[in-house]
């Protein structure tokens, strides 16, 4: 009797130490999280002018009679045109014109986002050269966190929005 007191007393025994401070350990090794996407490139699809100045630096209108005819291009830092937006001009607006929007039927790429960009406005003029209304520089690489899609700058009174993605 005495062996069997001992028996189910050990048998207790190991019970309440195998339910209560050691358990078989059932998960499994963690698994490497997946390495965050890294784009490397971006094309825009649109740009739109929010806000822009309607006279010039000496406070004259843009053109004589009625409001500037606006158009941009794409232009690298030295002012090289990088894409002539010329061929899709706005013509006389007026601030309830805005904003002025220009889809891309080919998406304008960026495939070095390290250097800066500029999107820069002209109004259009026939018989003399352009009249330059302003630009918005912008460097993709500082728009990397969380990689959003549409990114608004401004210049002075000159506001832009380009949209477009990441790949």
């Amino acid at each position: 009797m005495k062996n069997t007191i001992k028996v189910f007393a050990m048998i207790s025994i190991f019970s309440v130490i195998a339910f209560t401070g050691c358990k078989k350990d059932e998960t499994q090794p963690d698994e490497p999280a997946p390495s965050p996407v890294v784009y490397t490139n971006f094309k825009i699809t649109n740009v739109k002018i929010t806000a822009m100045p309607f006279v010039d630096g000496s406070s004259a209108s843009w053109d004589i009679s009625n409001g500037p005819d606006v158009f941009f291009n794409m232009e690298d830092a030295s002012s090289n045109v990088l894409f002539d937006g010329s061929g899709s001009t706005y013509n006389d607006i007026s601030a309830g014109s805005l904003p002025l929007a220009w889809n891309f039927v080919t998406a304008y790429a960026i495939t070095n986002t390290g250097v800066f960009h500029n999107v820069t406005v002209y109004d259009y003029d026939s018989l003399d050269p352009d009249d330059l209304i302003g630009y918005v520089e912008f460097k993709m690489d500082d728009h990397k966190s969380g990689y959003p899609t549409s990114i608004s700058k401004s210049n002075g009174s000159l506001s832009v929005t380009i949209t477009g993605s990441w790949y």
